[in-house]
């Protein structure tokens, strides 16, 4: 487009999920095309093109960060144009990042133009959209997690071999690795005897030459206390705090763990249980920064005072129930009413229909992709008979297409399975927030805390008065009610 000298400059943004999709030739195309052609209804000039394709849990976007880097340097340039809230976000950082900049975002496909001047209430409604963007990827990543309990329960550690073992990616389960397990042999016969303290341990097996990582030469004290209480050397595995009976080789006898854990009974005898208060643990002093203590009066009542870890502190002590009833405050302001919920659910609808035009999409690029390899076994199978490939460059090959194709139908359940609960965990976090205040006020002490864990952080305590902040995306949901109170 040539730049003329009434019009907004503007930077255009597209992003596809994965270099696969990029492969496939999914949407940048399509995105930047579609951008194109809204800038030319608008008369907006577009200065520089910004896409990439990342998967949404990689650690950084180089694309996303240099556009962002260019706004900044640019003192004219302060709006983007985009096809839809998810293309923009990861999740709620980004965010906040583009809020910093003072921008201006065009969602095209949407219809929506967000800005500093923006109704709290449209922030408010497009801080869904940020959530249920996030969610997605959220989705897939419990899918991954189902997949993980499935394999447990089958007896295949389903997580990164520990120390003594290897994963074997072709099996896709854990074998010995018979360097390392000498040394965890080793360390159990050695502890199992009594005659060793753990520093003492970690002393010995340093002098014997164990060396555990590159990085970390002798083995930390913590890593071999874990180690030796890891019952997965025995054959058997914890996953999800559950005991799952497994399929892999043991490195020692059960015998040998069960004596290394008596040893660790003498020498770790566990103290005497606490009282477990409400708000432990969650507050520190808004005066000097140190935790909020409990302590316990005339056997009944529950004052909470600074630990005074840094020195003496002016902080004075507050009973328990005044802390109590500003906790019950806070989740009391994200009660959703009927009518705000009934407000939002469309919003998550509409963003599901988008999310399963990306999922059919998604969907038949790895069952082409399925098809091709299929077909690829095929031919080098044809190749072999015929002798134009030798035996080891055809199983080689084979091996790796099953490899991905084994990948492939992976991927296709996660997708399809992330897929069917996208709206209704969206709607689950918003009755979390509607019922919050209701949920906290019928449970025990130790899901009380739980629950004021997942909604709130940064609680600080100063002159008796309770001070926090939402996590996200509670903060957003929040601030739009506050709004609603107030235009209400």
């Amino acid at each position: 487009m040539q730049e003329g000298f009434f019009t907004l400059k503007v930077v255009a943004y597209a992003r596809v999920s994965s270099r696969e999709q990029e492969r496939e030739g999914y949407s940048i195309p399509a995105q930047v095309k579609l951008l194109e052609q809204y800038a030319q209804r608008h008369d907006l000039t577009i200065v520089e093109v910004f896409s990439e394709a990342e998967t949404a849990k990689t650690s950084g976007r180089e694309e996303f960060s240099r556009m962002l880097e260019f706004i900044r340097q640019s003192a004219d340039v302060k709006t983007i144009l985009v096809e839809k809230t998810d293309r923009l976000y990861r999740n709620f950082k980004d965010y906040v990042l583009l809020e910093e900049l003072d921008v201006e975002v065009h969602f095209v496909k949407e219809g929506e133009i967000l800005s500093k001047d923006s109704r709290s209430h449209v922030k408010f409604i497009h801080g869904i959209k940020v959530l249920m963007a996030k969610n997605y990827i959220d989705n897939l990543s419990e899918e991954v997690k189902k997949g993980q309990l499935e394999k447990a329960r089958q007896g295949h550690y389903p997580l990164v071999a520990p120390y003594g073992y290897k994963n074997n990616k072709e099996t896709r389960m854990i074998e010995v690795y018979e360097p390392d397990a000498l040394w965890v042999r080793r360390m159990f016969e050695l502890y199992a005897s009594g005659n060793y303290s753990l520093n003492a341990l970690r002393d010995v097996l340093y002098e014997e030459g164990m060396r555990f990582r590159p990085s970390q030469p002798k083995i930390h004290k913590s890593t071999l206390a874990k180690m030796l209480q890891n019952i997965i050397y025995t054959g058997d595995f914890y996953y999800k705090e559950h005991f799952y009976k497994g399929k892999h080789k043991p490195i020692i006898p059960l015998s040998l763990y069960e004596q290394t854990q008596e040893t660790f009974d003498k020498a770790n005898r566990p103290q005497k249980t606490k009282r477990d208060f409400a708000f432990s643990g969650l507050m520190t002093c808004g005066i000097c920064g140190c935790s909020m203590t409990p302590q316990l009066q005339k056997g009944k009542y529950v004052y909470y005072h600074c630990s005074q870890g840094r020195g003496e502190c002016k902080s004075r002590y507050i009973r328990e129930e005044a802390i109590a009833d500003q906790f019950a405050e806070a989740l009391k302001r994200l009660e959703l009413t009927d009518e705000a919920l009934n407000g939002i659910i469309p919003v998550l609808k509409s963003s599901h229909r988008e999310e399963i035009e990306f999922h059919e999409e998604r969907v038949r690029g790895l069952r082409d992709r399925y098809d091709k390899l299929s077909k690829r076994i095929e031919l080098i199978y044809e190749d072999k008979l015929d002798g134009k490939i030798p035996e080891e460059l055809w199983l080689r090959k084979h091996e790796e297409y099953k490899a991905e194709m084994n990948r492939i139908e992976e991927s296709l359940r996660q997708h399809k399975q992330g897929n069917f609960n996208y709206v209704e965990s969206g709607i689950r976090l918003l009755e979390l927030a509607k019922n919050a205040y209701r949920i906290y006020s019928q449970e025990n002490t130790l899901e009380q805390r739980r629950i004021l864990s997942s909604l709130l952080s940064n609680c600080t305590l100063k002159d008796g008065k309770l001070d926090y902040t939402y996590t996200e995306p509670f903060d957003r949901i929040a601030e739009g009610l506050d709004f609603e109170k107030v235009s209400g």
